[in-house]
């Protein structure tokens, strides 16, 4: 079978679905089997690879959380400007100080200078926590 193969619009697809379903997540953002069933449903015509099955969604959900961090933490916590089109646009000026932030924070590498079009949707769904 062809492993399943996921474009950006596949990707706004589950998290169009993340955003309308967030309040069945809980707290941590942990959906039950139901969510990637529903994923996997809408996504049961791929345009490119083999089936998205409940537990490659569950699977990509999980990265996209992951990755979500990452450039959360640029964008938020590290002393780079963090562009949704060009990442945190590393040029000579910054690249030494760049070369340093990424021994410690290997995730953050392929974000130098590309942007990950998914951070506003993620964004709505990561930075929606209530805490009282």
């Amino acid at each position: 079978m062809q492993p399943a193969s996921w474009m950006d619009a596949d990707i706004n697809v589950l998290l169009d679905l993340a955003i309308t379903h967030k309040a069945s997540a809980g707290e941590g953002m942990n959906f039950k089997a139901t969510f990637g069933n529903a994923v996997s449903n809408a996504l049961s015509n791929p345009s490119k690879g083999g089936p998205k099955t409940s537990k490659v969604c569950k699977e990509i959900w999980k990265r996209l959380r992951k990755t979500f961090k990452v450039i959360n933490y640029i964008k938020n916590t590290s002393q780079f400007a963090y562009l949704c089109e060009l990442g945190a646009n590393i040029g000579l000026e910054n690249e030494a100080v760049w070369n340093d932030f990424i021994k410690k924070h290997k995730d953050a590498n392929s974000f130098q200078n590309r942007g990950w079009p998914h951070y506003d949707k993620m964004k709505q769904l990561m930075l929606s926590k209530g805490k009282g």
